[in-house]
């Protein structure tokens, strides 16, 4: 068994992982709900984390997000600000006030310091550049499965 559960590359930095940790003792993958607008960013974030061995399930609305994480056991949530019907930060909110342990990263297009205060205030662990792309998610949602493994 290999002590470390992350295999790194030599062409990516040692601090960005390129696998998910597994559960080694039920060998489960780590799951991931995300919602987002643009489809493309969706379908990007969503490539980008299954290569790295994760679950990806991809909600179109908040309501989905609440009923997928009430489901499931995911390590984080990946929301848009903007979504339709129901806000990124209100989906987020109700989120963090029944599973506070619940990490939850926004996407924003414009991110400022404001938006990191009402980030912080709907519970959120993050808010995210989506120009940045799905590398942007990595740190955040890695600091949490690897808190989670460790």
């Amino acid at each position: 068994m290999d002590p470390n559960p992350l295999i790194l590359s030599d062409t990516n930095p040692p601090s960005l992982p390129v696998a998910a940790p597994k559960d080694t003792v039920h060998g489960t993958r780590p799951q991931m709900v995300l919602a987002h607008a643009d489809a493309a960013y969706a379908a990007s974030v969503c490539r980008h984390f299954r290569r790295l061995g994760w679950e990806v399930q991809v909600a179109p609305s908040g309501d989905e997000v609440r009923r997928l994480t009430c489901q499931s056991a995911p390590v984080a949530v990946v929301l848009d600000a903007a979504l339709a019907n129901e806000s990124g930060w209100l989906t987020a909110k109700k989120l963090t006030d029944n599973r506070p342990d619940l990490r939850v990263i926004l996407v924003a297009r414009d991110v400022d310091q404001q938006g990191r205060h009402f980030a912080a205030f709907v519970g959120a662990a993050a808010l995210v550049a989506q120009a940045g792309g799905p590398a942007a998610l990595v740190d955040e949602v890695y600091g949490t499965a690897l808190a989670a493994a460790g």
